[in-house]
Parts: C-alpha cells; structure tokens; sequence
C-alpha cells in the first residue's frame, strides 16, 4: 500500500522508555511546563541524558490558536528539558498529530537516520475563551459547525452513530455500555481526567448534545502531555533499556470521496498488519481514538478486531472489558482518560508500552503479547483526514 508502509527493510526500534502525565484542565500551566515532567520521565526511563536524544519530533496540534507559538514550539518546549541543538520537528495533523510524530520518529529510527530519538506529545486545549478551543478544533475539517457552543465533530460523530443504529440494530444503550466501561477503566488510572464510574443509566440520562450521543458520552476539553524514546535494538541494549518492539507503523490520509479499500483507519490498519507480518487476530488489546462512545466501536471494526456490526455485541458480553477477551481502551480512552489533541496519539504507545512491559498495576492485562494503537485525526469529506496505526510486540 504506497505511502501508508515502510518501502525498504527496516531494522528493529525498541520504545525504551516513556512518560505520561497527567490529563485534566489545567488553565495556568504552559506547554513548556507540561512537557517538561514527561521528557524526564521518558529518559530516566530509558537510562539516558538529554544530551544523548539525536532528534525530537514534537506533536502539537492547536500551539497557534490555543498559545500563540505557531512557528518553532518543538524547540521552545523541549529547550528547558535540556534537548537542545539536535534536530528538533514540530508536527501537526489534527489528532494523529502525537501518533505521527511517533511515526517519524519510528522511521528515522528503523531506517537507520539515528539511533536514539524522542517523540513528544503535549496539547493545551483549554483556554478561557471556550468559543477560541471550539474554533481551533474546528480548523482540523473542511466542514463548517452546525450549531453553537460545540465541536462541529459533535455533529459528525452523531452522524455517523444513528447510522451505524440503523445498519446494525445498535441502540443508545451500547453507546452507552461502552461509555460506562471506558469510565470504570478510568477509574483505575491516576492519570485520567475523569475518575467518575457512572451507570448505563446515568450516561442514558445525562444532558444531550446531539442525539443520540449524551454529555457523558464524550469526552471534554484537556491539557497533557506524553512521550516515548526510541532506539534502535543495539543502542537500547547498550544503555539497559529494553523494552517492546515497534512491529508496525503505518499512515494513511483521507479520500474525501470514500476509497474502495475503505477509510483512512482500515487502510493505516491494513498496511500494519501487512508490515507487521500478523493478522487482526494475534492483537491482544488496543487503544483507539474514541472522541464519542461510539467512535470506539466503528474503530474495532474498521481495523478488522471483529466483524461488522459485532462492536455491539462485544460491549454487551464484556469482552472490551479490562478481564475480557479483547480489552479495548483500559486507559480509559478519550471519553475518559482524555484526549490533549496533540499528545494522546503518544500516550497511547505509551500505554501499550507500559502494559507489555507489565507495568500497568491495577489496569494490567494478563500477559499481552501484541497491543495495537489508532488514531484519526481530522475530517476531510466522509473520511478522518488522517490515521494512524502502530502495533508493538513484547
């Protein structure tokens, strides 16, 4: 699949270590200051000084709107966490922005550019103008908003839940289920914005935005930060660090007019699966790009983890449940967890990660071997603008 995969051999990339902070509304910090545990974290993790990072690829989506640095913001949030002088990238694809600046850097990395690189996601979203962090998410579409006081994304995610109601014979209630579990997922994650658990009928009864989708169906408005360091196998051995394998790293943009091989997220998962030698089976557990509840089931299903229309029923027998047979989003998700546009594509690796590692704690899975990580960012047309998918072996 041209474009969306690696074009020549590539050689092994280790995430060595990571961070994740915090996410939640955090209106005094800066990006800077966001950034700066993370980077430490990540290193220490990894058994390296800063001096040691070859290249930075920093994802950021809103930094011009939201903070007013449009121009150099990789270089001014990483300067004070002393990784200054290499090459330093900013990226910026709406909500794949994280996830591609990991797969930059997984790139430089395999195909042997450097041998020691971070990758940092770090988003601030809220602002005291909600109109201004409503018009910076509504610059990643080609769409014009449909009502006030919300995301125009709102409108399309409702758009496509009432459609997938009437392929499939879904109801609220799934939405629902899936939005009360990715909550109870949260629950066991200090470092979620949400730690509410609610009931199906509570999410049934919450305020509605745009039907069928209710208030506690969507995720919010969050800062935070995350990142990853990636080395080749032979650096990660050296310094001690080793961790699990980046066995798949693949982007695809959007067709605006639909693509017969499908959208942007089946297409990206495809080619990972192609790249990574494995099929949607061998995939223990994954963390998608859920902005709605509903999004995680059309996810799940476009990457092949289970059959059309099946998302439903798998949320109804448990099996997306931390314990089930295919945990999905046991970080809590975006509904939950959050999602800090620019930084949620990384702490999802990190994610994955840290429970192939078996350092989850009171969220770990049982002995994973390959977890999968989507994200989708953007509209263009019917399609995301662009997705992106990693897989990572232990």
């Amino acid at each position: 699949m041209a474009g969306a995969g690696p074009s020549r051999s590539t050689r092994a990339v280790i995430v060595a270590g990571f961070g994740i902070g915090r996410f939640g509304r955090f209106p005094a910090a800066t990006l800077t200051e966001l950034a700066a545990p993370v980077v430490a974290t990540a290193l220490k993790d990894a058994h390296i000084a800063a001096s040691q990072v070859e290249a930075a690829y920093v994802g950021n989506a809103f930094g011009g709107a939201i903070a007013g640095q449009e121009s150099i913001l990789g270089q001014i949030v990483l300067a004070p966490a002393g990784i200054a002088g290499p090459p330093i990238h900013t990226v910026k694809n709406a909500c794949s922005s994280g996830a591609d600046a990991v797969h930059l850097a997984w790139s430089a990395v395999a195909h042997g550019q450097y041998d020691c690189v971070l990758a940092l996601g770090v988003e601030k979203l809220t602002h005291e103008d909600r109109g201004r962090s409503f018009a910076a998410l509504a610059s990643a579409t080609d769409q014009a908003p449909r009502g006030e006081g919300r995301s125009v994304f709102m409108d399309v995610n409702a758009d496509r839940a009432r459609a997938y109601m009437d392929r499939h014979g879904a109801t609220a209630r799934h939405f629902a289920l899936c939005a009360a579990k990715n909550r109870a997922h949260a629950a066991l994650n200090e470092r979620a914005a949400v730690h509410k658990a609610m009931s199906v009928e509570e999410i049934l009864g919450d305020a509605i935005v745009v039907a069928p989708l209710t208030r506690a169906m969507c995720g919010g408005i969050v800062d935070g930060a995350a990142a990853v360091v990636l080395m080749s196998e032979a650096a990660a051995r050296r310094v001690g660090a080793m961790g699990p394998r980046i066995a798949a790293s693949a982007v695809a943009s959007g067709v605006p007019d639909g693509d017969a091989r499908g959208n942007a997220t089946a297409r990206a998962g495809a080619a990972a699966y192609e790249q990574a030698g494995i099929g949607p089976e061998a995939i223990a557990f994954a963390e998608v790009h859920d902005p709605t509840a509903p999004q995680e089931l059309f996810d799940i299903e476009d990457l092949g983890l289970c059959a059309r229309g099946e998302g439903c029923l798998l949320i109804e027998a448990g099996a997306t449940s931390l314990g089930g047979r295919l945990p999905v989003n046991v970080s809590g998700g975006l509904t939950a967890r959050g999602h800090p546009v620019g930084a949620t594509g990384v702490a999802q690796i990190a994610e994955l990660a840290e429970q192939l590692s078996g350092r989850a704690g009171r969220r770990q899975i049982e002995r994973p071997k390959v977890g999968l990580a989507q994200m989708a960012g953007g509209l263009l047309g019917r399609d995301s603008a662009v997705a992106a998918v990693h897989i990572l072996a232990s």
